[in-house]
């Protein structure tokens, strides 16, 4: 099951439904803070906020870019991908390798939950984001393949956003792809 939203854990509507959606929340989650601009810190932030959306807090970990070997041999039950620039957050996921691991996990049963650029790296390529996060060096080679979990594409934080903004995305993906709006307060899932 995938979750996809636009904010993380820390927004009470979003934990609230992330509660009611996982019934089940006595597993083991890794929180993967690569693209947030405080980094482990709030990723410590959404582990605290997770914790308070019923989930046993000694079994969520954080994802520490200094020890990235540390968590990678470990099985989760929850992958939770909070925001950022999205195409840092590629550029990362490839450079730990977290993007097999996450596809493993998921594949092995995994709930994937993603918010903002969490929620993009989720989908199959990712070159539509430049309209919203600047590339400043991240993705040099073109290749914007993400982890290709859905074939859905997002556009999140749309109630600030509009119909242009549908329209710069479909000049990337095309007419025929899905793409679904998600609100600052709401969530997708995708079974």
């Amino acid at each position: 099951m995938l979750i996809l939203g636009s904010c993380g854990f820390s927004n009470t509507a979003v934990r609230i439904k992330i509660s009611e959606l996982v019934a089940d929340k006595s597993g083991k989650m890794l929180i993967v803070p690569l693209a947030c601009f405080f980094g482990t810190e709030t990723g410590e932030k959404e582990r605290r906020c997770a914790s308070m959306a019923g989930f046993s807090k000694e079994n969520i970990y954080v994802f520490d870019e200094s020890k990235p070997e540390e968590l990678l041999g470990m099985k989760f039950d929850y992958i939770a991908v909070p925001g950022g620039n999205t195409l840092k957050l590629l550029k990362l996921v490839r450079k730990y390798h977290l993007d097999a691991f996450i596809k493993e996990q998921v594949a092995d049963g995994a709930v994937y939950i993603g918010f903002s650029a969490g929620a993009y790296l989720a989908c199959d390529d990712i070159g539509y984001v430049t309209n919203y996060d600047p590339n400043t060096g991240f993705i040099t080679d073109g290749n914007f393949h993400a982890l290709r979990l859905t074939e859905k594409y997002v556009l999140c934080h749309f109630d600030t956003r509009g119909e242009e903004d549908i329209k710069m995305c479909r000049q990337y993906i095309g007419e025929e792809a899905e793409l679904v709006t998600i609100n600052n307060n709401q969530l997708i899932v995708i079974e």
